[in-house]
């Protein structure tokens, strides 16, 4: 029973992935309107998550299967597990980084964060702007604004998204530290 369980659980998140990012109609990581321009994670980046969880998603069956048989001397228990939690962190992943939105207007913008209530900055209660030190891999800085107002907080804006482009659109470049 367990096995079949987690077999399900292997075997559904990416078809459950898959299903949304065909469904999902943005195609492009920024879009322009009149109004607003909206800055996303590149759906070429989520479409390799995808597709990341289906490989290793039949990989995890099929090797599970092959141990059931005695092709190999491993539980296949352990195994499918192994693919199962590997699958169900890149669905949590995948998911978190599909949420992640920029949306930027004339004085304000939305930003919703990969996990929290989506928080709108309006550009005057921007105190100070500053690129974050770590750029590990992907070479790309994360921006970090201090929001000052009633209630202050630091809002990140990750590198994932065009941060420069964001900035030029907020204007304020009397609060930039030395970027």
């Amino acid at each position: 029973m367990m096995r079949m369980v987690i077999g399900i659980v292997t075997f559904a998140a990416p078809l459950v992935a898959l299903s949304m990012q065909l469904a999902d109609s943005a195609g492009m990581a920024e879009r322009h309107h009149r109004h607003h321009d909206s800055y996303s994670v590149s759906p070429n980046f989520l479409r390799a998550l995808v597709i990341v969880m289906m490989f290793m998603s039949v990989l995890g069956i099929l090797l599970a299967w092959l141990c059931r048989l005695g092709v190999y001397s491993a539980n296949d228990l352990v195994l499918l597990a192994f693919f199962a939690s590997f699958v169900v962190v890149t669905f949590v992943l995948w998911a978190s980084m599909r949420r992640y939105r920029v949306v930027t207007y004339a004085d304000y913008m939305d930003v919703t964060p990969p996990l929290g209530a989506p928080v709108a900055v309006a550009y005057n209660d921007i105190e100070r702007i500053e690129r974050s030190p770590a750029a590990v891999l992907s070479g790309q800085h994360d921006v970090r604004l201090y929001v000052g107002g009633d209630d202050p907080r630091v809002i990140r804006l990750w590198g994932m998204v065009d941060v420069e482009q964001v900035l030029l659109r907020v204007n304020r470049f009397e609060v930039l530290d030395d970027m």
